[in-house]
């Protein structure tokens, strides 16, 4: 994806869908396990999203300029807050969420099936880090339909800043270009216009 204005990649991803948590793979006969969406840590977070520069020089092109934005997060908001970078999880209709054993690099694999209308979109995340001062992963989403949208892997890093500053509140996410949206609330608009939608 090119960044081109820089911040319309952000700003057509700010309505992130995530689901509960979902189930692992039986084992052994016994009823499957659910693996709990991962969270991090309430408070402030910088995130910086930048294309894979390695990727990048294997396809012969020149890396993106990195866009970062700062997220008020909260318990309530995370489940929407985490994968707000990632574009087009408006309409999600599965994800799945798996735990990496430490001798797999530790961390979480989530995969989202969502729809753009009538578009399937895939996507890939992967997850490191402690969630509670640092992390970082990649994402890649495909596009059935219109693959010129494929975003290719993308890298990301955060790290926690301590509390939200006064006049924020969990949902808020400053873009780079200073405007502060609230995901939260988009998503709970985008959801009730569906619902209108559909009677």
């Amino acid at each position: 994806m090119r960044f081109t204005p820089p911040c319309l990649a952000l700003c057509a991803a700010l309505l992130a869908a995530q689901g509960m948590a979902h189930e692992a793979p039986p084992a052994h006969g016994k009823a499957p396990r659910k693996t709990a969406f991962p969270a991090r840590q309430s408070g402030l977070w910088e995130v910086t999203v930048r294309s894979d520069d390695l990727v990048l020089k294997r396809a012969g092109q020149a890396p993106h300029r990195p866009q970062t934005v700062r997220m008020c997060t909260s318990a309530e908001a995370e489940p929407v807050m985490l994968l707000a970078l990632v574009p087009s999880q408006e309409d999600c209709h599965a994800v799945k969420v798996t735990r990496r054993p430490p001798k797999a690099g530790a961390g979480y694999a989530i995969a989202t099936v969502c729809y753009v209308h009538d578009n399937r979109v895939d996507a890939h995340i992967e997850l490191q880090g402690d969630l509670r001062s640092a992390y970082r992963g990649t994402f890649d989403v495909t596009y059935a339909q219109t693959p010129l949208g494929n975003t290719g892997r993308m890298a990301f890093e955060g790290r926690w800043l301590g509390a939200c500053p006064a006049g924020q509140r969990p949902g808020d996410m400053v873009l780079p270009n200073g405007v502060t949206v609230n995901v939260v609330d988009d998503r709970k608009r985008a959801q009730d216009q569906a619902h209108g939608h559909a009677h």
